[in-house]
């Protein structure tokens, strides 16, 4: 989840996330990270499961928070990808992702079925982040979101945690948690993960790297959160600040309180432009083959 921006004026992307980034590679190390992530994006094949049980605070986890009964399946293991983190694709391609965080937050987690109407509607691809409690709150909504064929879905920790702030065990179990609940629901496993609050430093990448998830942050944070953003400057922010590769964050879970109403015009403005609307998967395999 994106913190609420303060007070009026243009909302600044990531203003209060307090964000350690690892440093960004040059411009060979990019294309060498997007190719060599392609396979894991195209398909995620995972070794055997054969010993793996559900931990027992998951299962507790679960029956605390499960919407509805769910049999949990042991997530097995991905295949490592590069430790390096995304923020956006290729600079030469006319390329926007628009990426929604569905965050678990301390109460009853929303969703916002209207914003997922407007993306069918305008049949515009999404990636979606989803939290692990999230989940388990909304299986049904779960279940949608990894069926249309417009979206796909990613891990965004299992309690909305500062990764950054945790010991490994407790980032592995963060990750891992939210992986079993999603293969659980859905079938599959997500390959791409957004830390929460985009807080991100080298030694939480590693692990999502050794976990097989592509760490994927984002250039332009919308500042949807903000009560204060009506849904004119919040399309405004969008449009007029998207260049090629932007990755634009947004939420589903109920935080982003205008963004169902904006999301029209930004879809529009977007394409308007010229830029051709992806998932953040499609962006990279794009940005692999591009010259």
């Amino acid at each position: 989840m994106i913190p609420a921006r303060a007070g009026g004026g243009k909302p600044a992307p990531l203003a209060s996330a307090r964000t350690s980034r690892p440093a960004e590679g040059e411009v060979l190390r990019f294309w060498v990270l997007a190719l060599l992530i392609c396979d894991a994006l195209l398909a995620a094949r995972p070794a055997s499961a054969a010993g793996e049980v559900v931990p027992d605070g998951l299962s507790r986890a679960a029956a605390r928070y499960a919407a509805e009964p769910i049999e949990l399946r042991p997530a097995p293991a991905l295949a490592p990808v590069p430790p390096a983190v995304v923020s956006h694709g290729s600079r030469r391609e006319r390329l926007v992702a628009l990426t929604f965080d569905a965050c678990a937050t301390g109460g009853a987690s929303g969703y916002d079925e209207a914003l997922v109407r407007v993306l069918l509607e305008t049949r515009t691809p999404a990636t979606f982040f989803l939290g692990g409690k999230w989940m388990l709150e909304h299986p049904a909504a779960t279940r949608r979101l990894a069926a249309e064929a417009l979206f796909e879905i990613g891990n965004h920790g299992f309690l909305h945690r500062h990764l950054t702030q945790l010991d490994d065990a407790a980032v592995r179990q963060e990750l891992a948690w939210t992986q079993t609940v999603m293969l659980s629901l859905t079938g599959r496993q997500g390959v791409l993960v957004r830390a929460p609050y985009v807080e991100i430093d080298e030694r939480v990448a590693r692990i999502c790297a050794q976990m097989g998830l592509t760490p994927v942050q984002c250039d332009l944070a919308s500042g949807d959160p903000d009560p204060a953003l009506s849904a004119e400057r919040l399309r405004r922010h969008v449009v007029g600040a998207a260049r090629n590769g932007s990755i634009v964050v947004m939420h589903v879970n109920g935080r982003g309180r205008r963004t169902a109403e904006a999301l029209p015009g930004i879809v529009a403005g977007l394409r308007e432009k010229g830029f051709e609307l992806v998932t953040v998967g499609e962006m990279l395999r794009r940005s692999a083959c591009a010259p």
